[in-house]
């Protein structure tokens, strides 16, 4: 189910990365995340963006 496509050609686990990445710039504009938190919330987006491809294989 994860490596399903759902939207654009992504799967969950992409869209998720995605969405955790949006969260962060949105907690930092706010000035709610400190240096940290952005860095750690980046790299879990940028980690799930990667697996969701690796698991959905190559564009057809």
């Amino acid at each position: 189910m994860l490596t399903r496509d759902i939207l654009f050609g992504m799967n969950i686990l992409t869209l998720a990365g995605f969405v955790v990445m949006g969260l962060t710039l949105t907690l930092n504009r706010m000035g709610q995340a400190g240096k940290g938190l952005s860095i750690g919330l980046m790299a879990a987006g940028t980690a799930l963006v990667f697996l969701g491809l690796y698991t959905g294989g190559w564009s057809r």
